[in-house]
């Protein structure tokens, strides 16, 4: 068994202080500098048999438990600089699936090029809970989700749907294409990370624009081959997968009306073609040629009973 103030020990040699921290692990609190102007922050746990399941390699989850926040800060425009990482460990976790844990955490900082400074342990009874705090910076000017007008086209960075065949643990966050859309020479009017689904998402962005519509060409939204796998080569089953799976950690944003990306930059020609425009009528509309029909915004919400 391995006491807390032990393991912290030895998380301090897991994760090294970078250059520019104060005080990283191993006090009551990270100090740390800011590298920009503005500070972006965010936070998500990932819950044992909510997030994933119990059997699945905890590297994996790691992994995720640090790039569901760092594709956050991407849809925000923003890099990122710190981690905090907070572990609720089941009292019976094997000594192997804590160091594989520890490894996806501390591979996915080093890819997202960030730190972890510190956070905090403690044993439960109930499932494993990791919850990690990240802390970035803007590097140009935010990305908000209450920035879209009416005629603005809409866009994804990827295909979507099919992310609970594996792609809910194995996804990029888009911090590349995040910070280029942040640029101000692009026409970029609002973005959001696609985490509980396109409709759900598109909706939540909607609202936050003053309550707008949206008409998505369903010819145009791009579908992951697990999503067609999933549904068996069922076109419309596939599609709706695409619409309201969630998890896929795409970018959805949004382009100023007549505007035009500019060349260049890491957008792939599929993220550079619209799937939709944003319309003034509240409300989702698919579009296959010359039909309109609504749709309901579908994704994932957790069912959270307040008492």
């Amino acid at each position: 068994m391995t006491g807390e103030r032990d393991l912290t020990r030895r998380l301090q040699r897991w994760f090294p202080a970078p250059k520019d921290a104060v005080v990283a692990i191993g006090d009551d609190a990270a100090i740390c500098k800011n590298r920009g102007r503005d500070s972006v922050l965010c936070v998500d746990p990932i819950v044992e048999g909510e997030h994933y399941e119990s059997g699945e390699d905890l590297f994996f989850v790691g992994q995720k438990a640090v790039n569901r926040n760092l594709s956050d800060l991407a849809a925000m425009g923003a890099a990122p600089d710190y981690l905090l990482v907070s572990l609720l460990l089941p009292r019976t976790l094997a000594e192997s699936r804590l160091h594989r844990l520890l490894l996806g955490i501390r591979a996915a900082a080093r890819r997202g090029k960030c730190f972890v400074v510190g956070g905090d342990v403690s044993a439960t009874r109930g499932p494993l809970v990791a919850t990690v705090t990240a802390v970035g910076h803007v590097l140009d000017r935010a990305l908000l989700r209450s920035g879209a007008r009416v005629g603005d086209a809409i866009h994804v960075t990827g295909a979507l749907g099919g992310s609970i065949a594996g792609r809910h643990l194995h996804f990029r966050p888009a911090l590349i294409e995040g910070a280029w859309l942040g640029r101000r020479s692009t026409p970029c009017t609002s973005c959001m990370d696609i985490s509980d689904g396109l409709l759900l998402d598109l909706a939540t962005l909607l609202e936050a624009s003053g309550g707008l519509g949206a008409e998505i060409d369903a010819a145009a939204v791009p579908v992951s081959t697990a999503a067609k796998r999933l549904a068996k080569g069922d076109r419309e089953a596939a599609l709706l997968r695409a619409l309201g799976d969630g998890e896929d950690h795409e970018l959805l944003f949004t382009v100023a009306r007549g505007k035009a990306l500019p060349t260049g930059g890491p957008l792939t020609n599929r993220a550079r073609r619209p799937i939709g425009r944003i319309v003034r009528q509240p409300g989702l509309w698919i579009c296959k040629g010359d039909t309109r029909v609504p749709i309901a915004p579908r994704g994932h919400q957790h069912a959270i009973g307040l008492g």
